[in-house]
């Protein structure tokens, strides 16, 4: 098991844990400061669903910056715990909630108390980040509205450039790392009308 720093807010320089092998791939902490930055009008009350979690650092890190809620979905049970040992070392556990669930293989969301005003998205690298939005835009009730962080490899990215699903308002690169920030087109913007 290692660890990584909160880079920021009122938890700035607290550990939290890291579980060891492949099955967390955590964004790193130049990057972390740098999206937070981006986003710090966006944090205030906040309420932000981080999915694919790995050690919750993103959901932590908008909680340890103003966010009020925040809720971790993680499909891997042994990370899932890992995460809720962080909200415990955090003391966040009032303001979050984590739900065990393979996101990309859900047929209906849950109901949660909240819909999301922020949404981290940060799946495997091996993933197809477009089969990613495509699921996103199949839950528009949920996160319609919601601002959406997506991370992925630039050696996925696409060539063109267009997601069908998925309005780029910002899109930056660091490293092999492609970090886009935006909102899910309306349904007519997808289909046309």
């Amino acid at each position: 098991m290692g660890y990584l720093h909160i880079v920021g807010g009122r938890l700035k320089g607290r550990k939290i844990l890291v579980p060891s092998g492949k099955a967390v791939r955590p964004m790193q902490g130049f990057l972390r400061k740098a999206l937070f930055e981006i986003l710090k009008f966006e944090l205030e009350e906040s309420v932000v669903y981080d999915i694919f979690s790995g050690s919750g650092a993103l959901g932590i890190e908008a909680l340890s910056r103003g966010a009020k809620k925040a809720y971790f979905l993680e499909k891997n049970p042994r990370v899932c715990r890992v995460i809720e040992k962080n909200l415990e070392i955090c003391s966040l556990k009032e303001h979050s909630r984590v739900l065990c669930l393979d996101f990309l293989k859900l047929r209906k969301f849950p109901h949660l108390e909240e819909r999301p005003s922020l949404t981290f998205v940060d799946p495997p690298f091996a993933s197809n980040h477009l089969k990613t939005i495509e699921k996103l835009y199949n839950f528009r009730v949920v996160f319609g509205q919601s601002l959406i962080v997506i991370r992925y490899s630039r050696t996925k990215d696409s060539e063109s450039g267009e997601l069908p699903f998925f309005k780029v308002e910002d899109k930056r690169e660091y490293g092999k790392n492609v970090v886009l920030i935006g909102h899910l087109k309306r349904e007519e913007e997808v289909h046309g009308g």
